[in-house]
């Protein structure tokens, strides 16, 4: 159910917002580190200027992202929600403020945004072991300067973290380092994808799969294009005052997947278009009256844009499959089988999850963290079928799918040769033929 409400809602995570309403929230940003790992705190402070009369406030914070659930450590006694137009979680509460009271509400969370060493570490020497398989071959001078890109960045990455290090830095620089860093290694992965594939042209085997795919897979709206499954939103409108009637204008914002095209009955709204927000919305021209207390439910009926399509998963599970039925003969591509497995066992894990039966908020996160999870495990896939594109020459223990051997440079240019001198020959008959021809029609007419 999605809600909307007549209450003040203030308060976002950064930069912090200051309402002139007789009630003001916003946010202070701290961080530590206790025994149990690094943690960032956020203060959310709630004062009541007024000194004479109590006041209500609906507290209402974003959470970073990607913050979830199981990374809230301790709500300090606020409400965890799903805000779905920010595509984050958020901590709400209603709260009653005596006359110049102030409270801060602490909400502890786990430091996700530091890149475990462990993990670097791992991708560093998976690449010098790489780079050392290729050694005496004809791969050797390419490995060297890839590595050298991959270990320039690698320290590249390791300074700003700890540079960025949490109590070293505010806690927003240090999101914005860990974010880099992401990216950083997302360019690496490629580069250790490289190498792998460089190791298994030579007839080599990596110990690893550690590598990105070269691009990423479909966007996340092809995945769900061919959905036919329609569900029904529930837009509720109240009227919070316990003793005032009011009008109460009706403007609601879908999810951004959801489009004009895939709302098949808007249960008596109206539905637009945002151009600059690039949302759909439903709306009454004409304000809704409801009494004290009152509430009115609209029903609007939408083709899921979140379901994934019945033939997604089943096809996803056939590529992983297939790769395993190429490779269970074949005594290379152990590093591969080892990966092809554990995927598989992952899509079983997404496939069996149990997501909300009432559309609202948290069946929008879950089916976005679907999404999100299933695009993930396809580029890992399309990672492991990277191995199996023409390549320079024939891997040993087997033959990979679509091998094509590219010829060498010498062969290359004797077909080139060969093509030019057939064309040489086909002109000089063809102008002899011509010439030829020419004579004899002189002849002719000088015999005439």
């Amino acid at each position: 159910m999605f809600n909307s409400r007549n209450t003040i809602q203030a308060g976002r995570w950064l930069p912090a917002r200051l309402l002139y309403l007789g009630v003001c929230v916003w946010l202070v940003v701290a961080s530590g580190i206790p025994v149990g790992g690094a943690v960032i705190t956020l203060k959310i402070r709630a004062i009541n200027p007024s000194k004479s009369e109590k006041q209500k406030v609906d507290v209402n914070a974003l959470l970073p992202n990607p913050v979830k659930p199981e990374d809230v450590e301790n709500a300090a006694g606020l409400d965890l929600a799903y805000d779905v137009a920010a595509k984050t979680y958020s901590v709400h509460k209603e709260v009653e403020l005596n006359p110049a009271e102030t409270r801060t509400f602490e909400v502890v969370i786990k430091d996700i945004w530091t890149i475990p060493e462990g993990e670097i570490q791992k991708l560093s020497v998976h690449a010098g072991k790489l780079a050392g398989e290729l050694k005496s071959t004809d791969k050797e001078e390419t490995a060297g300067r890839l590595l050298g890109v991959i270990e320039e960045g690698i320290k590249v990455v390791i300074a700003r973290q700890a540079a960025y290090a949490v109590g070293a830095v505010k806690p927003l620089d240090h999101i914005r380092a860990y974010e880099a860093n992401s990216e950083a290694l997302g360019r690496i992965r490629k580069d250790v994808g490289v190498l792998e594939n460089l190791v298994i042209s030579v007839g080599k085997e990596p110990e690893m799969i550690l590598g990105a795919p070269k691009s990423a897979p479909a966007p996340d709206r092809d995945i769900n294009e061919a959905t036919n499954t329609v569900v029904v939103l529930h837009i509720k409108i109240t009227n919070s005052s316990p003793t005032e009637k009011r009008k109460i204008p009706v403007r609601h914002e879908f999810p951004a997947e959801v489009r004009a095209t895939d709302i098949l009955d808007a249960g008596g709204l109206q539905v637009g278009v945002d151009a600059e927000k690039n949302v759909c919305y439903a709306y009454l021209l004409e304000a809704l009256e409801l009494e004290p207390k009152g509430v009115r439910v609209y029903d609007v009926k939408i083709k899921d844009p979140w379901a994934l399509p019945g033939g997604k998963l089943p096809k996803l599970e056939a590529r992983i499959k297939e790769i395993l039925n190429i490779t269970r003969e074949m005594d290379s591509y152990k590093a591969v089988k080892v990966q092809a497995q554990a995927i598989l066992k992952e899509l079983d894990e997404v496939k069996g999850r149990k997501g909300p039966d009432v559309v609202n908020d948290q069946y929008v996160a879950f089916a976005r963290r679907q999404v999100a999870d299933v695009r993930a495990i396809e580029g890992r896939v399309q990672r492991l079928e990277e191995f199996f594109q023409p390549s320079e020459k024939p891997i040993k223990g087997g033959i990979p799918i679509m091998d094509v051997p590219r010829p060498d440079k010498r062969t290359t240019w004797v077909i080139i040769y060969i093509i030019l001198g057939f064309l040489g020959i086909f002109s000089i008959l063809f102008f002899l033929r011509w010439y030829g021809k020419g004579k004899a029609e002189k002849v002719d007419r000088a015999g005439e």
